[in-house]
């Protein structure tokens, strides 16, 4: 079988959920089926993913296009004609690239990026959507064409949908058909993480010694991911009277990171709080806590949830998204409503209280792990793939939303003409244009009269 996949990140910074996924995903079909044949299409410009696929000896191509969910939907017309225009051509080169190809499937590895869907049921290649995220709930992003309309098309746009949870099983269920759904829970290398585990970083960073307890949070920096929560939380339990460290593994998102610095810094928390910066071995912080944290407001999935529980640690998470599916409450780790601050004191005081019960549900979490990696196994969603290509695409139910992206490009035009022709009428007609004008008219009246003088002289 022939498998084209899009990708709607490089990795640039680092290796995120949607691109270890994919990787996984690849690795785990092609030790089941050694004649199973991938290529993936990603955005440029090329990052960390390029050299994983190659490695893999997997064709890549990298092209230039945007999303259709983002952090800030664009309002400027100009950006929004420059942007359709690189997506349109991204679209018109994955058909051709599907073209010479010819695979069997089309796969869409992410909720962000449409174009190669769009390109798929334009040729009538049955087409996958892997759905890794709820979007604006776990990462505070923006719908171009609103969230109904966007998961509506993930289901028109495919002839099966792959949730990575029930949670997000269930919240695309309002606009998905049943039929067309399906759930696959991440592959992820528990082994490597188990090895990398005792494999210290070079320059490692730990918090002062003499805390009742140790948390660990792996994950960047970003108001979504919930540092903050913990950090209130320890505040108000040291005010109490309780010490917890804290081990922040995350990379620098440059804003949300410096938001970070501060609160630990108005918290006055420098000494039992650390940041570890992107490290490509969370592992061995995991391994020098005693619980692990996951404060997210809503965890589409929660690998590293689960890369905690894999390490023996008890998890203390959130109940929004996936949190309540991976955490048994009182038997693997604790369960706290995000919207709650107190809620989270409460989970992080029950911890110290009885850090004696700790390995013993560290223990059973390790235990769990075998039941969540088999409870929605890849090979499943693989053999209801291959039916799918022996039956062939399946008809679209009507026209996707997203061609109102297409039909409001008129607009756009239009707006872009106005715009120009009201910055350049602001430029002419403000006071330092027109001061500008009185102060050049004796240069210029210079350079007529010399031009004048030029041309007597030539013509005698």
């Amino acid at each position: 079988m022939k498998v084209f996949c899009l990708s709607h990140s490089s990795a640039i910074e680092n290796l995120g959920g949607a691109e270890l996924s994919l990787l996984h995903v690849i690795d785990a079909w092609t030790a089941d089926d050694a004649e199973v044949e991938f290529t993936v299409v990603t955005r440029g410009p090329a990052g960390l993913l390029q050299p994983e696929l190659a490695a893999r000896r997997v064709p890549t191509h990298t092209l230039n296009f945007d999303a259709w969910v983002l952090p800030l939907v664009r309002t400027d017309p100009a950006d929004i004609l420059d942007t359709a225009r690189r997506n349109s051509e991204a679209v018109l080169a994955i058909v051709e690239l599907l073209r010479r190809a010819a695979p069997d499937v089309v796969i869409t590895n992410t909720i962000i990026s449409p174009w190669a869907a769009l390109a798929a049921r334009y040729l009538g290649i049955p087409h996958v959507w892997f759905v890794h995220e709820f979007g604006d709930l776990d990462h505070g992003l923006q719908f171009e064409i609103s969230r109904g309309s966007t998961f509506e098309d993930i289901g028109i746009l495919s002839d099966l949908v792959v949730a990575n949870s029930r949670a997000v099983h269930e919240h695309i269920g309002q606009w998905v058909p049943a039929d067309k759904r399906a759930i696959a829970y991440p592959v992820i290398d528990l082994d490597r993480a188990r090895e990398l585990a005792s494999q210290a970083p070079q320059h490692p960073v730990l918090p002062e010694a003499g805390a009742e307890l140790t948390v660990v949070m792996v994950g960047r920096l970003a108001p979504s991911k919930g540092q903050w929560r913990l950090l209130n939380a320890l505040a108000q339990l040291r005010d109490e009277g309780t010490s917890i460290a804290a081990i922040l593994v995350g990379g620098d998102q440059g804003g949300d990171a410096d938001d970070v610095t501060k609160r630990i810094r108005d918290l006055n928390l420098g000494g039992q709080v650390v940041l570890t910066g992107e490290t490509d071995n969370p592992f061995w912080y995991i391994e020098r806590g005693d619980v692990g944290i996951t404060a997210s407001t809503s965890e589409a999935f929660g690998r590293v949830t689960v890369e905690y529980m894999a390490l023996g640690k008890p998890v203390i998470a959130g109940r929004g998204g996936a949190g309540a599916e991976l955490v048994r409450d009182g038997m693997t780790g604790l369960l706290f409503d995000a919207e709650s601050p107190d809620d989270l004191v409460r989970a992080l005081r029950y911890a110290v209280d009885h850090r004696n019960d700790l390995p013993a549900i560290g223990e059973a979490a390790r235990r769990s792990v075998a039941e969540i990696s088999s409870a929605y196994p890849l090979d499943a969603v693989v053999a209801r793939i291959e039916q799918l290509v022996a039956r062939g695409a399946g008809p679209m139910a009507r026209l996707p939303n997203a061609l109102n992206l297409w039909l409001d490009l008129p607009a756009a035009v239009e707006g872009t003409g106005r715009a120009l022709h009201d910055r350049n009428t602001a430029v002419l007609t403000s006071a330092s244009w027109r001061l500008g004008t009185y102060a050049l008219a004796p240069a210029r009246l210079l350079k007529r009269t010399a031009r004048r003088l030029v041309r007597r002289a030539r013509s005698k």
